[in-house]
């Protein structure tokens, strides 16, 4: 008799009062094991620890109990946290992975200025990428803010808008905001000198990016979050696509800073015709699609999905923003109760896809 082919979602657990918790996946958990069992596929939740014992959570009348579990075929890697790809329980999980032949994908984070050199590889991408540059010497961002009107810091390690400054030349000073900060502060000082003490407070590893003027509704800059999906080999397709608009003090669009979630096709028609919309989410999508592809084929491990975002400003000039290799389950538009989101099907169905090509 074959065995059933076996899928794990690895991510932080808690677990009281034996009422298991997935974080912000949960609900996403839920949908893959229903999906999964409509497939022929046994899903189960785990983590580096509790797959090293082989335990983990099994679904069943709408409850997650921990069990016995068997090797997994594939493992979907949606740790939240850097430091647990990091740890020794991870390191032994792939080790005990690779000597079961089972595989994993979306190894790890993906950091900025990794995303950044990958694409760059690719030169029909490189007409959508902003100036960017790792943040070296004081004397790289005196050379951008001489360059471009306004200047973005961003920690190459961060996430959901975290940590970014966004400097802006303003009558021999600086103009500074914070995206974790609404209000703005005007320093006062030459630029060397604001640099040079900015340098010297900095401790993360940071890019400067060129500035960019995005297209805004209610002058809230706008972004797109377009969700890409392995199917096999190197092919890719968008599975959900929103738009998201900052809030008013802002900005950033993320969610965790206060964006709101709109539709694409009702952002663009504000901005264009009918038509050029259509041609214009065409093209947005295909960038999309093309960074996807990219990034799979230049970055070391197997990744089957990833969140692209993208921007185009006053010109009607698209743009690459940022790419998550752990995307946002609350990025999409959640369906109502009991409905399977394209995006877990993908996930199972690329699971399959795995399985039967290492068949």
């Amino acid at each position: 008799m074959e065995k059933q082919p076996t899928m794990a979602v690895l991510t932080e657990i808690k677990d009281k009062n034996e009422q298991a918790r997935f974080g912000s996946i949960h609900r996403f958990c839920e949908e893959l094991e229903q999906y999964g069992s409509e497939r022929g596929l046994f899903v189960y939740v785990t983590s580096p620890s509790l797959y090293l014992q082989r335990l983990g959570y099994q679904r069943s009348n709408g409850a997650w109990s921990k069990q016995d579990v068997p090797p997994a075929n594939v493992i979907y890697n949606r740790l939240h946290s850097r430091s647990s790809e990091h740890s020794p329980a991870f390191a032994e999980l792939l080790t005990r992975l690779a000597e079961e032949g089972g595989v994993m994908f979306n190894r790890r984070f993906l950091h900025k200025w990794e995303v950044h050199g990958y694409i760059e590889r690719h030169r029909h991408l490189r007409p959508y990428l902003p100036k960017t540059s790792l943040w070296n010497d004081p004397g790289e961002l005196e050379a951008f803010l001489s360059a471009f009107p306004a200047v973005f810091l961003k920690p190459i390690h961060g996430s959901q808008g975290r940590g970014i400054l966004r400097l802006e030349r303003q009558n021999g000073g600086i103009g500074l905001r914070r995206s974790t900060a609404a209000a703005s502060a005007t320093i006062d000082q030459p630029i060397d000198v604001f640099v040079s003490a900015l340098w010297q407070q900095t401790t993360a590893p940071m890019i400067i990016q060129q500035g960019l003027e995005l297209r805004s509704l209610d002058s809230r800059p706008v972004d797109f979050r377009f969700l890409c999906h392995r199917t096999r080999h190197n092919a890719w397709r968008v599975t959900s696509a929103v738009a998201r608009a900052a809030s008013p003090d802002q900005f950033v669009a993320n969610l965790a800073r206060g964006g709101e979630l709109l539709a694409v096709n009702a952002v663009l028609q504000e901005w264009y015709p009918k038509s050029v919309a259509f041609q214009q989410k065409q093209l947005l999508k295909e960038i999309a699609l093309e960074a996807a592809a990219a990034l799979a084929l230049e970055a070391d491990g197997m990744y089957g999905e990833l969140g692209i975002d993208l921007a185009v400003d006053i010109h009607d000039h698209p743009w690459i923003i940022e790419v998550n290799s752990k995307p946002s389950k609350h990025v999409e538009m959640v369906p109502a109760a009991k409905t399977i989101r394209p995006s877990a099907k993908a996930i199972v169905n690329y699971s399959l896809t795995l399985i039967e090509e290492k068949e």
